[in-house]
């Protein structure tokens, strides 16, 4: 039972320890931070399935960290979506286009933004 309760306080102070250290973030930070945080949600997933059954401990953690991971991959990517150039107030910047797939209608659009300009 002391177990139990170290590892879950260990991956909570884990999870929440991130907001102290707040900085300028770039869009590999964004999305390092969001797969990291990821990976702690489906480490604590993974614990409560395991402590609802308690079998495969290692199993259900890994499977939690990998659900996780991936989840905030994608959540990541899609939040710091990008133009291959962008113009703004503190000059040009270019970057590798971030793919966009949506559904209209019958047909799946691919898309892709190259172009983006903002004048504040």
């Amino acid at each position: 039972m002391l177990k139990k309760v170290v590892i879950i306080f260990i991956l909570l102070a884990l999870a929440f320890q991130g907001s102290a250290f707040a900085v300028i973030e770039t869009q590999g930070d964004v999305v390092f931070r969001d797969a990291l945080y990821g990976a702690a949600i489906g480490a604590l997933l993974g614990t409560a399935f395991y402590l609802a059954d308690q079998d495969q401990f290692t199993q259900k953690i890994a499977i939690g960290v990998a659900v996780g991971t991936i989840g905030g991959l994608v959540f990541g990517v899609m939040e710091t979506r990008s133009s291959m150039v962008e113009i703004d107030k503190d000059g040009v910047k270019l970057a590798v286009p971030t793919p966009i797939i949506y559904q209209n209608g019958n047909e799946t659009v691919y898309s892709t933004s190259l172009f983006r300009m903002e004048l504040d």
